[in-house]
């Protein structure tokens, strides 16, 4: 497309392009992190890694089964206040490797976690002959076990309440119960136990007449099926954290943890993903997250449910890494893929029909390079790697060509071919509507990337936080190839047809500059298309609110 035709909006329109873009981009972001794994053969070992990873030094270690959660279900908190990592062991015998991990921290006290039918003979003979000072937080079940750990807490303001039935929410909840070192009581379904009321009640009574604060707040994790309202007679100020299953339930903590820690309660350059289908990995990385004040996300062993998704799109930056913990067997390459953007999953845009406009085609070659480069090949080009990103994702994409043709054929006029484009997304109803150029101009210095919208176009707010957000990420992903200083030509209104008369949110992109000899070798790699449309695509994520 001719450079000449652009319409300069109004500084106004500019101004108001920039701040939308800008909080469309800050809302969150399409997952580019980088990742590493962190595991052992066994869960044992795993838990010996995790503890070499985050301590060099601890007087204490908190010794779990590795076997059954739920005497360990509360432990996070407790790790965090003695700075002590946990570690398991099954309860036939003490695995050398603890012991040996045990003596490289110079811990001198292991604390049990369970009572003698839990971690028994077995287990502490040998820990008590290597010289360890035992001590042992175990009650007649798991809820009596969760109350004497709160009791050795105390209580600051909130307690937190969550299953006591099943693993997930309790370890969701961990790390950020183990940062403000707030108690994790337990709860079955049909009815809160007995000590679990008793000990709540001591606490809230007992920091109140120490002038200190008793429970303000009970935060209640998990949805109505796991822990129903009639469970919860007689508590005051609930806060409920529950979705409709564990990889939401744990969502929704992370943004309400997000919400109460803010920028300063959580590092934004570390996260660990773990499966939400056994416990002992979220066990033992809950509390080096807590102790590193980063966060755990929970993820299904095959793929990484949406909600997760979207929260780890709004903890990470492509600064973060995050840390899988486990094998492909545990967490797969497939759940690692879609972490670092390599992989799309098919949620993210499911249900959105976006229309793919690769400008020009057939009679209408569009801007001629320097060496002879046709526009029309390029936007095609770009346009097909984008539908079959956008298709990966999820979204019905419509393209207004697939081949070096014009949409209206044979017969080519300028007006009736940009007014074609127009219907084909209003016959398909489509939410979006993006359209590849490539630009051109009289000075072969010219050089960048620009994107158009109209402020005449009936979605022209939307527009304008759709056009920020490619141009932020079209720029963002095609930093590495140093075009120069003034890459970056912004957001502007024009009178385009296709995104004036269109009434959905639409843009125009134009990708680069033919007549630069730099910009048009580069337009002509498949890698730079490539990478092109992966902005555009990661640019509707954000717009979408990823």
């Amino acid at each position: 497309m001719s450079y000449t035709k652009v319409k300069w909006g109004m500084l106004f329109v500019l101004i108001l392009a920039f701040w939308l873009g800008t909080q469309a981009s800050v809302i969150a972001a399409p997952l580019t992190a980088q990742t590493t794994r962190l595991y052992g053969a066994t869960r044992i070992e795993t838990a010996i890694k995790v503890s070499q990873q985050g301590w060099e030094q601890a007087d204490t270690v908190l010794l779990a089964r590795a076997d059954d959660f739920p005497d360990s279900l509360v432990a996070v908190p407790l790790s965090h206040r003695l700075n002590a990592p946990i570690l398991l062991t099954y309860p036939e015998s003490l695995d050398p490797a603890v012991l040996a991990e045990i003596n490289r921290l110079g811990a001198k006290n292991v604390i049990l976690l369970g009572g003698e039918g839990v971690l028994g003979e077995k287990i502490t003979v040998p820990l008590f002959k290597a010289g360890k000072a035992l001590d042992r937080i175990g009650g007649v079940d798991r809820y009596d076990t969760a109350a004497k750990v709160a009791e050795r807490l105390g209580v600051k303001g909130q307690a937190i309440l969550t299953s006591g039935e099943d693993f997930p929410d309790a370890l969701a909840i961990g790390p950020y119960a183990g940062i403000t070192e707030t108690p994790i009581f337990l709860t079955g379904k049909k009815e809160l136990p007995e000590v679990t009321r008793t000990t709540m009640a001591n606490l809230d009574k007992r920091g109140m007449a120490n002038g200190g604060e008793g429970i303000s707040q009970t935060l209640v994790i998990g949805g109505e099926g796991v822990i129903p309202t009639k469970t919860l007679d007689g508590l005051t100020n609930i806060n409920r954290l529950g979705g409709k299953d564990r990889y939401e339930t744990a969502a929704k903590v992370y943004w309400f943890a997000q919400e109460q820690l803010g920028s300063d309660g959580l590092t934004q350059q570390a996260a660990y993903l773990v499966t939400g289908e056994d416990f002992p990995d979220a066990l033992v990385t809950g509390a080096l997250a807590a102790k590193r004040s980063a966060w755990l996300f929970m993820s299904a062993n095959t793929d990484l449910p949406a909600f997760t998704y979207s929260a780890m799109g709004g903890a990470t930056v492509s600064s973060t890494t995050v840390t899988l913990i486990g094998g492909a067997p545990v967490l797969s390459d497939k759940v690692k893929g879609t972490v670092e953007g390599k992989i799309q999953p098919p949620y993210l845009l499911a249900g959105v029909t976006i229309v793919v406009d690769p400008g020009h085609g057939g009679k209408d070659p569009g801007a001629i390079g320097t060496n002879g480069t046709q526009e029309k090949n390029i936007n095609l080009a770009v346009g097909l790697n984008l539908a079959d990103i956008l298709r990966g994702a999820g979204a019905n994409v419509v393209l207004t060509r697939t081949g070096d043709y014009l949409p209206t054929g044979e017969n080519y006029q300028e007006l009736t071919d940009l007014q074609t484009r127009v219907k084909i997304a209003a016959d398909k109803q489509a939410d979006l509507f993006i359209s590849i150029h490539n630009n051109s101009a009289a000075n072969p210095d010219a050089y960048g990337t620009e994107t158009y919208y109209s402020s005449k176009n009936p979605s022209s707010a939307g527009s304008v936080q759709l056009a920020q957000a490619v141009q932020d990420r079209v720029i963002q992903e095609l930093a590495g190839y140093n075009r120069g200083k003034y890459e970056n030509r912004g957001v502007k209104d024009s009178g385009f047809v296709v995104v004036r008369d269109t009434t959905m949110p639409a843009v125009l992109i134009e990708l680069g500059f033919l007549t630069n000899a730099t910009e048009e070798q580069l337009l002509t790699n498949s890698e730079y298309q490539q990478k092109a449309a992966m902005g555009i695509y990661r640019g509707i994520l954000v717009y979408k609110g990823y």
